[in-house]
């Protein structure tokens, strides 16, 4: 194997592990993210938010149905942005992503991570 080759797959997993995570703005005149299903619907299209409760339904091939106290909503999350371990609908979950508005169809969210909140 050639030095070089040899010297870049030692250094790589490096690189990855010290990228830098990205950030959002939080200055004046930032939207800060909807926390709740009532602000989400609220909200324009891409806005951020984070959203805690349940899945309560699998609707469809990556659509879910999320509910918390204020409604419920119809969620799209990437297999590959489901957590390793299992999820009931009485799992507690965080889910980060952004509003997803239509012109015809409701209001939906577009999740880009998918956190289990353990009880303390």
């Amino acid at each position: 194997m050639k030095p070089i080759v040899a010297l870049s797959l030692i250094i790589a997993p490096f690189a990855l592990a010290i990228a830098p995570a990205q950030a959002q703005y939080t200055g004046p005149g930032a939207t800060p993210a909807a926390t709740t299903v009532a602000d989400a619907r609220q909200q324009r299209d891409d806005q951020p938010v984070v959203l805690r409760g349940t899945l309560v339904a699998k609707l469809g091939h990556e659509r879910y149905r999320f509910k918390d106290a204020t409604g419920e909503i119809e969620v799209e999350i990437d297999d590959k942005d489901l957590p390793a371990q299992a999820i009931g609908a009485s799992t507690m979950v965080e889910l980060h992503g952004e509003v997803d508005t239509h012109r015809i169809k409701p209001t939906d969210i577009d999740v880009d991570r998918v956190v289990v909140v353990t009880p303390r």
